[in-house]
């Protein structure tokens, strides 16, 4: 009887037949001979199917899709999920900061340092070039007689648009239609809340064409503060007085005035805002039309230790936030209920989060450099951490994309790399679950 041997078969078959086959049982077909690893490797059909199961890390703020074949996104997520990756100091400070981080649409890193702004550009792996920076700025500054600092809190971009949070209690406007040169300062609001008496710890905006507005907040006051103005591309020169007059400024009360206002996200169509609390446990979402509360606030959930860290849009139903507590929490907006929970492995306070818009979430905890990959399919434990960096700092801001992890600390920035060779690089794997035995 004549056989036929598994080579002999047509493509479309031995895909077939290899797609039903998991990691292990391909990772040892590879090693039989170069003709089934080059197929195996190279057919997306096969791959495919086991990354429906896996955690893939998507880059959702590239511009343009990834062209990674599906085998490299599944070794990559293997070595995320595995602890697999290598690590380095990309810039170190000696001051001690409260840093804070935006990748823009991955081509960018952008720095707060103090009350001073840096750009780095990235390589075509994704990693920042930090020794030497694009442009570098220093926000204006108020001067006020109390403990406070004049440090950038927060800040966000919106197309170009760059709006900046002050601890000195004032916001600044910046404007560059070329992301890579330094932009220039449109406006500066000297006092936001309480007559520039308390800090800016939130800032969010709203660009359209004809539109720009402005919204800020703080954790020692209970009023959300909106600035509105018409303009266009080429109406920028009277913005600041424009700025200053109070018929620009409208204001939203909290209902109750015990809790503050912590952290701030604008979803992707501009028209909710999802609203971290300072002194509550749960998130406020603000219709930006009809300018009203849709999800009101639960005062049985104020707690004066607590509050919501940092706050993101998981989907366009779906919000994301830590608390200080070490919980991290998704609250779907259509029922108000929150429909995953976790907790920091450590039981530490998580001070920020980002995600990825599909299935992965990463926070950064209050101790040891330390950050924590969730997954949402995946409730009551975590899938890895990661300590990326020597020190015992928090954690205070991180992006990431799918290769790359970057982590703000208060003297050093890390940047973790996955996308490195398994068999040759030292695994690092923090996945087991602890559990927290009270004495």
């Amino acid at each position: 009887m004549h056989g036929i041997t598994l080579l002999e078969l047509p493509l479309d078959i031995l895909a077939k037949i290899f797609s039903i086959l998991d990691g292990s049982d391909l990772s040892n077909l590879i090693r039989t001979c170069k003709t089934l690893k080059n197929f195996i490797l190279h057919d997306n059909t096969i791959w495919r199917n086991i990354a429906k199961k896996r955690l893939i890390i998507r880059d959702h703020l590239a511009s343009v899709p990834d062209s990674r074949s599906w085998y490299s996104r599944c070794r990559i997520s293997h070595n995320w999920c595995k602890g697999i990756f290598k690590k380095q100091r990309a810039l170190h400070y000696d001051t001690l900061y409260i840093p804070w981080l935006e990748l823009h649409k991955s081509q960018m890193l952008l720095l707060a340092l103090g009350s001073e702004m840096f750009c780095f550009s990235t390589d075509r792996k994704g990693s920042p070039n930090c020794r030497t920076s694009l442009w570098s700025l220093h926000v204006p500054i108020i001067r006020r007689y109390d403990i406070r600092t004049n440090d950038i809190s927060r800040f966000v971009i919106k197309d170009n648009i760059l709006l900046c949070g002050n601890r000195d209690g004032s916001a600044a406007v910046f404007h560059s239609n070329n992301p890579r040169k330094k932009p220039s300062l449109l406006c500066h609001i000297d006092d936001c809340h309480q007559n520039g008496e308390v800090e800016v710890t939130a800032i969010e905006g709203i660009k359209t064409e004809d539109k720009l507005c402005l919204l800020t907040g703080s954790c020692k006051s209970s009023e959300l503060c909106l600035w509105s103005w018409n303009c266009s591309e080429d109406n920028y020169d009277h913005l600041s007085d424009r700025m200053q007059n109070s018929e620009c400024k409208q204001t939203i009360q909290i209902s109750c005035e015990e809790v503050g206002i912590r952290c701030l996200s604008m979803n992707k169509t501009n028209n909710k805002l999802a609203i971290g609390l300072a002194g509550n446990t749960r998130p406020l979402l603000l219709d930006c039309q009809m300018c009203s509360f849709q999800l009101p606030i639960d005062q049985s959930l104020n707690m004066k230790r607590d509050a919501v860290k940092d706050i993101t849009w998981h989907n366009e139903n779906t919000i994301a936030y830590v608390s200080h507590a070490g919980r991290m929490q998704l609250l779907d907006i259509r029922t108000n209920h929150v429909i995953y929970r976790n907790m920091d492995p450590f039981h530490s306070s998580l001070y920020c989060l980002k995600t990825d818009g599909n299935n992965a979430l990463i926070a950064g905890a209050s101790e040891f450099s330390r950050c924590v990959l969730f997954d949402d399919r995946q409730p009551g434990r975590h899938v890895q951490m990661y300590f990326t960096q020597k020190n015992a700092s928090p954690v205070y801001s991180l992006v990431f994309n799918s290769t790359k992890l970057i982590a703000a600390a208060d003297r050093s920035i890390g940047l973790v790399d996955f996308d490195v060779n398994s068999s040759v690089t030292r695994r690092y794997d923090y996945s087991d679950v602890f559990e927290f035995v009270k004495r």
